[in-house]
């Protein structure tokens, strides 16, 4: 994988649980579970190389956790290929009725499915543990366009609360068009988070602005206390990355089936303004042209993925 951020991340050191802190009682306090997810897609490194670098200086610095920080990565097969998936996309296949067959005994058939077995295998050990007092998650992605970073966001409320305390524009209601994700698995399964986008594939902001939105959620939360880093500086990192903290509602998204020729057109980002009747992307030779003013949302500029795009419009 030539990357930028392949020049530090080092496939050889991936293990599905990235970290966790506290090891033991001596620094913790009674509190909830966060589980931070990453590399679902193999070609997303940087949510990994961003936990590395918190648990590192977790374990350095030893502070008081209300509750406990657990790191796990997602397509392990994908992540050593540095390729989006294996044999089917794993933020598809993510549903509690199939992470029940699976814990069950029934075997997969295909790559994915085995990765997915292992991380419904941790969230059930998590559920069942008698010291949980809440089920916090954020799943760390990346993308294939140049953008802001951003949350998002299934639609039930406790989830909105939740996003809406970072200072990024929150997108919401994505669930609709791509079920089977992971961050929709936990919100199935009862549990509180959301997704962030940090950026593109291979900005080494992006690695920098996981970083801040893990520390944001520990202080916000009430998990760590802000005297414990430079809560401002990761605060104002995520804010200032971002032209607005508006929030967005998913209202449209164009399905790539299996063999199509797709081509997005150049220079679209995420929240790019576009006019009813502008020129958008081209699948199968046919143009397809934007049905009204609106904001082009995942933009695919990669060969891999079923959604060529999403339109987003504005949201309370």
């Amino acid at each position: 994988m030539n990357t930028k951020n392949s020049e530090k991340f080092n496939a050889e050191r991936l293990t599905r649980v990235i970290g966790e802190y506290p090891t033991d009682g001596m620094y913790s306090r009674p509190g909830p579970f966060l589980l931070a997810s990453a590399g679902i897609h193999g070609n997303e490194p940087s949510g990994i190389l961003a936990l590395r670098r918190v648990f590192e200086k977790l374990i350095t610095n030893k502070p008081f956790l209300k509750g406990k920080l657990i790191g796990v990565t997602g397509n392990m097969a994908a992540l050593k290929q540095g390729v989006r998936l294996i044999d089917k996309d794993l933020n598809r296949v993510c549903t509690p009725e199939f992470a029940d067959r699976l814990i069950a005994g029934e075997i997969a058939g295909f790559q994915e499915g085995s990765e997915f077995h292992d991380l419904a295998t941790i969230v059930e050990s998590l559920e069942n543990n008698k010291k949980q007092e809440e089920f916090l998650f954020m799943d760390l992605h990346t993308t294939s366009s140049m953008t802001p970073p951003y949350i998002s966001v299934n639609r039930k409320k406790e989830n909105f609360d939740f996003a809406k305390k970072m200072p990024l524009p929150v997108v919401k209601g994505i669930e609709k068009f791509i079920p089977g994700h992971f961050d929709h698995f936990l919100t199935l399964k009862g549990h509180t988070g959301f997704t962030m986008e940090a950026g593109q594939h291979d900005d080494p902001k992006s690695v920098d602005f996981h970083e801040a939105a893990i520390w944001v959620v520990l202080v916000d939360n009430g998990m760590l206390d802000k005297s414990v880093i430079d809560y401002s500086y990761y605060y104002n990192l995520l804010k200032d990355s971002s032209p607005t903290q508006d929030n967005f509602e998913v209202t449209y998204r164009l399905n790539l089936e299996e063999g199509s020729e797709f081509v997005m057109e150049a220079g679209f980002e995420n929240f790019s303004e576009v006019k009813k009747g502008q020129l958008l992307a081209k699948l199968d030779g046919e143009n397809i042209l934007a049905d009204s003013d609106s904001r082009v949302f995942l933009p695919l500029y990669q060969k891999q993925g079923s959604d060529g795009f999403f339109i987003v419009m504005p949201a309370d």
